[in-house]
């Protein structure tokens, strides 16, 4: 039994995506997956003819805008996201504050059944 000698891989400093790992299994390609390491070092021993490269180039700017529409569409969905976060957050911001306004009111009101004419809220007490 011999053992394998061969190559060793270098290591992938980029980080490929979930998306881009699905787009791999069904057979395409993402501008991620073509900038790695063991892509170009193939894609430069390979010499087209050139007929060959003009139809692969074709092919690539079509998948350079559908991923560039994919990325515009998400960046559009993701800033209506924060724009509602935002949105929730000062909704919040404006509950507590009310919220805040009413139980002092309401606390007044209590001390003042007691008889304390306070408006600080530290009773007389000592």
């Amino acid at each position: 039994m011999s053992r394998y000698t061969g190559q060793r891989l270098d290591p992938i400093s980029e980080e490929i995506t979930p998306a881009d790992h699905q787009i791999l299994c069904l057979g395409g390609t993402s501008s991620n997956l073509e900038r790695l390491q063991s892509r170009l070092q193939r894609a430069k021993r390979q010499s087209p003819d050139f007929k060959t490269q003009l139809e692969e180039t074709a092919y690539e700017m079509g998948y350079l805008r559908a991923e560039l529409q994919w990325h515009k569409e998400t960046k559009q969905i993701l800033l209506q996201f924060q724009e509602r976060v935002f949105d929730i957050f000062s909704s919040l911001e404006d509950a507590l504050t009310q919220a805040t306004a009413r139980l002092h009111e309401s606390e007044q009101q209590y001390l003042m059944l007691w008889g304390s004419n306070s408006r600080s809220g530290a009773g007389g007490c000592f």
